[in-house]
Parts: C-alpha cells; structure tokens; sequence
C-alpha cells in the first residue's frame, strides 16, 4: 500500500498506521487460505466477528490474529502434516513455525510494512474438533480497506458468540467485552445461542459457567480504566466507548439469558 493512502486511512479511521498495514497482510493471507485450503478451516474469534458481522452494523474493531479450525478426520500427525503443507503454499511473507500450544498450531508470518519495520500476523489452528450448531459461507473483508475481499467458511452469528462467551470466562479481556456488546446489539437467536453455548460450556468441561462469567463482568466493571487504556488502540476512535457504561449494559444483556 502506498504510504499516502495508508496515511489517509489510518487518519480516517483513528487507527494506527502499523495496525492498517496489518490489516491488508491479514485481509492477503485469508484470501490466500481460501484458495489454499477452502472449506477445511473455518475462521473463529474477533477476525470473523468484526469482518463478516460487526461490519453490518459498522461497529468493527481491528482484529489482528487468524484463528481457524482445521476440519479432518485423519490423525493429529496427518492433520499437522496437512497444515504445514498447506501453510508452506502462502506467499509473500516469512513464515515461521509451526509451534504446538495447547492444541493449537501456530505460525508467525512476517513481512517488512510500509514503515520499514518488521511486523507480523499470527496464524493458528485449533486441531480438535470445536463444538457448534452451523457454518457458512460469507465474504470476509476489512472493514477499513478494500484489498483482497474474499469467501470464506465462518461460524454463525450465535456459534461465534458462544465461543466469545467462553473467552471472556477465560481471559475477560477489553476485546472480548467489546465484541460481546455489540454482538448482543444485532439480531440474535437467544435459543440458538443458549443451545450452543450449552454444548461449548459441557465440551470444556466448565462447572457454574455462569457464576464465573458474572466475576469476570464485576472485575471488569472495578478495572474499567484499564481496560480501556489497553484495549482502545484496537477501536475505531468514533467508536471507542464508555467503558463503564459498556460494561453495564452488557451485564445487563448477560442477565437476560
């Protein structure tokens, strides 16, 4: 991307220079998975939230990670093998990897952006099979530039939030505090919601699922500043919020299951 029109995005946004170059990098790599590898992944997590929902109701976040789940029956050495290959097919970047985490397979992709720095797009594959109710197939692109739109298998609306849902038990971070608000904001199904989160809080294994969610929507609410202060570079700045308030209302909305 030329400097001048990286410039002017990023102004236009309020987002930082790095974060747009990424965001092309990310925008190449998924249209390259997609001829690649189809419809054996299926993208997850804030990428797929923001590119293919949040944008429709223009409230998308920079998401910087590429999180899949790789669909084969084979063996765990089969389907590593099958990756790797797959992965060793992307161009235009120096990719480093695989390392194994907690079931997941992880590349970094490197590549020099447009201010002479090395930077980098992580790549990871979850390699046990993920709970959900449905797929399909949507355009995917970046809700900041226009370069490399391209199909791609995703989770639904509902699937997605339950898998958000279960992060934020996990880790309570800004990021999924505020996908979760706006999620809640569009048009959901709360029966297929509740129906899927069932079966992802029975597949992990979570006791009083709903006990911890609410800890975590109270320390938000205590930490709200620093949440804020750590999460805000990843917003649009017309949309960065009140995170107090934010945080209310979706406890609120959270109660309302």
């Amino acid at each position: 991307m030329e400097m001048e029109l990286l410039r002017y995005i990023s102004i236009k946004n309020g987002l930082g220079l790095s974060y747009i170059s990424k965001d092309e990098r990310l925008s190449n790599i998924l249209s390259q998975i997609w001829d690649i590898m189809g419809e054996k992944v299926i993208l997850k997590g804030g990428t797929a939230l923001n590119r293919v929902y949040l944008s429709k109701i223009n409230a998308s976040r920079f998401s910087e990670d590429i999180d899949l789940d790789y669909i084969s029956e084979e063996p765990l050495d089969v389907k590593i093998k099958e990756i790797k290959k797959f992965v060793n097919e992307i161009k235009g970047f120096n990719i480093k990897g695989p390392r194994i985490l907690h079931r997941t397979l992880r590349f970094d992709c490197y590549y020099n952006n447009e201010l002479d720095k090395k930077d980098v797009v992580r790549l990871e594959f979850y390699l046990n099979k993920s709970p959900f109710r449905e797929t399909r197939i949507e355009l995917v692109k970046s809700p900041f530039i226009d370069s490399y739109p391209t199909m791609f298998k995703v989770y639904s609306l509902e699937d997605l939030i339950a898998k958000k849902l279960i992060a934020f038990y996990n880790r309570g971070e800004g990021k999924d505090i505020y996908d979760l608000f706006f999620s809640f904001q569009m048009d959901i199904d709360r029966e297929k919601l509740m129906d899927t989160l069932n079966i992802n809080i029975e597949f992990y294994n979570i006791v009083d699922f709903f006990k911890g969610l609410m800890r975590q929507i109270n320390l938000a609410k205590q930490e709200a500043w620093y949440i804020g202060n750590s999460t805000n570079h990843f917003i649009p700045k017309s949309l960065r919020p009140n995170w107090v308030e934010l945080i209310e209302t979706l406890e609120g909305d959270l109660s309302k299951r």
